[in-house]
């Protein structure tokens, strides 16, 4: 039987929200993978046992996340190729979470637009919320900017009802004034962080003697998706100062390269209950209680 793997995507094409998703896809289309499988963009976490995409299902088998996607496509891999797997899906995985929904610019302009298109109401507009809470939790040693979606948000105080126009207009400016100062604090604590893990990366990758590895388009997918965001620009000149120009040029090469993959992965579209509906959403969300 064949193994098919959901991903987020739209129009037979990953999803930048997803970069476990993105990279999934450019393993299979990639030489380095001998193993068939069928990939299918339902956008459906329901299928999943973690909530999470991807997840790939093998008759009774369900395995997901990128890290066990790739050990079981790719089961001789060694010790240090599992741990830079590991590094990639837990560290350097959770820096783009941040940007995605924790970076106030990156998530109103484009995170939040995008499940409009992958998702049915009403889970286009809970789900990044959702993935926003989550993401807290996992970056809480990074700051962030408060947001409207955050549930300690929701709140409105008596003062802020009868305050005069004039005041309110004085503390608004005064308060993005702040905002300004918080998010360039934020994003150098973000990019720091970027640079600590990448230069880790580098120097565990010299020692595994392969051209290419899973755990290598897991990283290059993760860069792929911070570049791609609003604040793009703001990475793509971190890493080139920060990597020195002969590594960033080879990120970016292997990047282009990833890009034009031709796709010879099977493609297909979900059927009603793998798609993610409401139906078929209320319905495993019942059963998984019963």
């Amino acid at each position: 039987m064949t193994p098919t793997v959901h991903l987020w995507g739209l129009d037979e094409k990953p999803s930048v929200v997803s970069p476990e998703s993105v990279a999934i896809y450019w393993l299979l289309n990639s030489k380095l993978c001998g193993k068939e499988a069928c990939v299918v963009f339902s956008n459906n976490t329901d299928l999943s046992p973690n909530q999470e995409l991807p997840v790939l299902i093998e008759g009774n088998q369900t395995i997901h996340g990128f890290a066990n996607i790739a050990e079981y496509l790719f089961p001789q891999e060694s010790a240090l190729e599992m741990a830079l797997l590991q590094f990639a899906q837990t560290k350097i995985n959770t820096l783009t979470q941040y940007q995605l929904y924790l970076n106030k610019n990156n998530y109103d302009r484009f995170t939040r637009k995008v499940f409009s298109y992958l998702l049915h109401w009403p889970m286009w507009y809970n789900t990044p919320i959702k993935y926003r809470a989550l993401a807290r939790k996992r970056c809480e040693t990074l700051g962030y900017l408060s947001h409207e979606d955050d549930e300690e948000e929701h709140s409105v105080e008596y003062d802020d009802l009868v305050q005069s126009k004039a005041i309110k207009v004085t503390q608004n400016s005064k308060v993005e004034n702040k905002e300004l100062l918080k998010s360039t604090r934020y994003n150098m604590q973000f990019l720091n962080r970027l640079g600590e893990q990448l230069k880790w990366w580098l120097e565990a990758r010299k020692k595994v003697p392969k051209d290419k590895i899973p755990a290598d388009y897991l990283l290059w997918a993760n860069l792929f998706v911070q570049q791609e965001l609003p604040d793009g620009r703001v990475v793509r000149e971190f890493l080139e100062q920060n990597l020195g120009s002969d590594a960033y040029r080879n990120i970016q090469e292997h990047l282009h390269e990833c890009t034009q993959l031709e796709s010879v992965v099977a493609i297909r579209q979900p059927t009603f209950t793998e798609s993610g509906n409401i139906v078929t959403s209320v319905y495993r969300q019942a059963i998984r209680y019963v």
